[in-house]
């Protein structure tokens, strides 16, 4: 439900009907199982240091269609460490992933890496599927330690047990890369003189002029607010608005009591911005059924005034528009809030980033090899080769700097697939420390640093922020905030899944009347009945049990507590 899990199933095809129908022979779900490992019994060690006598292989699901282990990248971690990963792609989107995980879950034909969301964990782990790994850290993972320091506890499962691995994150400072999600094409600004836009109001009035006069953009008819899927729409953009952190569909109040966003003063009041949209024929009439997959070749038309677009999101499409020579047609990321008073709280960060986490199956026969490479992966020789790549191919060294040269940058623009060729886009990059974080050696971790994306601005860019008199659109945000987690990080709720469709169902069905109401006080009473008679302050009341476990911990890890 939340902008980070969807970001997370990115642009994905066509094998759900393929994937459904094919079945396994005994033999083939052996393999499944087992994946193709060494048939030697490896070398462990007690000081954590890779044993790289024995090969082996592991089987490890994964959602992005384009991963290989196939690469250079990924050939310098085996040479590393030992260790090579097989690849099972599951490719049809949430539902069919969802599915095919609960069948191997039933079968017990999973593989011996798990990639999953912790709401896909939870079920294994209760399953008594994944295997604890407290241990095995203690013994192969010095490096997982250290990096996580205080952090560590923020590992462990309420029963005490560590089930899955991910990153830490070490930032002080806002990563240059950073942005925010309303997005505003750059010569709408331009002809409106570079105005102050903090507000909807603003952005209401500065659309509304620049349509009134530009009715069509290249002979087609202009489109002045659009959107990207429903919690692109309707949900997400109500707390960026309301300056909110992103926990998905709820808010948390200053007790740690969740509450359901989807029926908030913040979502009225967006409901409301989008119903006057509609009402002075200002949004998408396509709006209510784009999705992830059509929605990128209309922004790259260039019409588009306005939109909420995150990163993740708004980048290649506006690639494609920069591709075809229309650089005015590029947008500024601007954070845009519901009124002055508003106070933003917005850019928020966690030190872990639980998302894609990765555990061992109980059908690993050789669980330690797996904690070794991600120990591995947690030195700054593995951040350096993970988040920069190789040396003298995808960086260089400057003044004892890591660096991109434009030569290099022009190699990696020229081909799109470039990053998951050289390996740069596997999924063990999720274990990353973060842009904005920093090695031991005092240099960065990632090249997204702000020398970079500002080298990477072209004038027309350039021109705009120092209208602003910003360098990068990080400058734009409030200061970096760390919060203990966000909430759809954490597992499900037991129970939980049953209310969050029903409702989810209710919120699908009855939002785009709110937008085109035309009594609109009335039916948002409506929508908040139904809403509230189908288990809402029974969701509510199951998160905040959970969150509050998780905020007990994070006190405790930090020294508050």
């Amino acid at each position: 439900m939340s902008s980070v899990k969807k970001k997370l199933g990115l642009f994905i095809s066509v094998l759900l009907v393929v994937l459904l129908i094919v079945g396994c022979s005994k033999s083939e779900k052996e393999v499944d199982q087992k994946g193709t490992t060494d048939t030697k019994t490896p070398v462990s060690t007690t000081d954590g240091k890779p044993s790289t006598s024995e090969a082996i292989t592991f089987k490890i699901n994964t959602t992005d269609p384009k991963a290989s282990w196939d690469t250079p990248i990924s050939k310098k971690l085996t040479e590393k460490t030992g260790v090579s990963f097989e690849y099972i792609p599951i490719i049809g989107g949430t539902d069919f992933a969802q599915q095919k995980y609960d069948l191997w879950l039933a079968s017990g034909d999973y593989p011996e890496v798990l990639s999953l969301q912790p709401r896909f964990l939870g079920k294994y782990r209760d399953a008594g599927a994944l295997m604890p790994l407290e241990d095995l850290i203690e013994q192969y993972g010095p490096n997982i330690k250290k990096k996580f320091g205080k952090f560590y506890n923020l590992l462990k499962d309420t029963d005490g047990h560590i089930y899955s691995l991910y990153n830490v994150q070490t930032a002080t400072e806002t990563p240059a890369n950073t942005q925010a999600n309303f997005a505003i094409q750059y010569e709408v600004l331009k002809e409106a003189g570079y105005p102050e836009i903090k507000t909807l109001d603003q952005l209401y009035d500065v659309l509304f002029e620049y349509y009134k006069k530009h009715p069509t953009i290249d002979g087609q008819p202009t489109i002045p607010f659009s959107g990207i899927g429903s919690n692109f729409v309707y949900n997400n953009p109500s707390l960026s608005a309301g300056g909110q952190p992103d926990h998905g569909n709820f808010i948390i109040d200053s007790q740690n009591q969740v509450h359901l966003n989807l029926v908030s003063d913040n979502s009225k009041k967006y409901y409301q911005f989008l119903n006057k949209l509609y009402a002075e024929h200002l949004l998408d009439k396509e709006i209510f059924t784009l999705t992830y997959d059509t929605a990128p070749s209309k922004i790259a038309q260039g019409r588009i005034l306005a939109g909420y677009y995150p990163e993740w999101f708004l980048s290649a499409p506006e690639s494609s528009i920069k591709s075809s020579g229309k650089l005015n047609r590029q947008y500024a990321k601007l954070p845009i809030l519901f009124d002055a008073n508003v106070e933003d709280h917005s850019n928020a960060f966690t030190p872990t980033w639980s998302n894609n986490n990765w555990a061992i199956s109980k059908n690993n026969k050789h669980p330690e090899r797996v904690i070794q490479f991600i120990d591995y992966l947690f030195t700054d020789e593995g951040q350096k080769l993970i988040s920069w790549g190789i040396e003298g191919v995808d960086y260089e060294i400057k003044a004892g700097k890591r660096f991109r040269s434009d030569e290099i940058i022009q190699k990696m623009t020229a081909d799109p697939d470039y990053n998951w060729k050289q390996g740069l886009g596997n999924n063990y990059n999720r274990f990353s420390f973060g842009n904005g974080a920093k090695l031991d050696d005092g240099d960065y971790a990632t090249p997204l640093t702000k020398e970079y994306m500002i080298r990477g601005y072209d004038d027309v860019t350039k021109e705009v922020l120092a209208a602003y008199k910003k360098d990068t659109w990080a400058d734009f945000l409030p200061p970096l905030e760390y919060v203990p987690s966000f909430l759809w990080q954490i597992p499900e709720p037991e129970g939980a899944a049953a209310l969050s469709k029903r409702i989810q169902q209710i919120w699908d069905r009855e939002s785009p009347k709110l937008v085109m109401s035309k009594n609109f006080d009335s039916d948002w009473e409506n929508y908040k009945k139904l809403i509230e008679s189908s288990g809402q302050s029974e969701l509510e009341a199951m998160y905040t049990k959970s969150w509050k476990v998780v905020v007990d911990e994070y006190n405790k890890a930090i020294g508050q507590k």
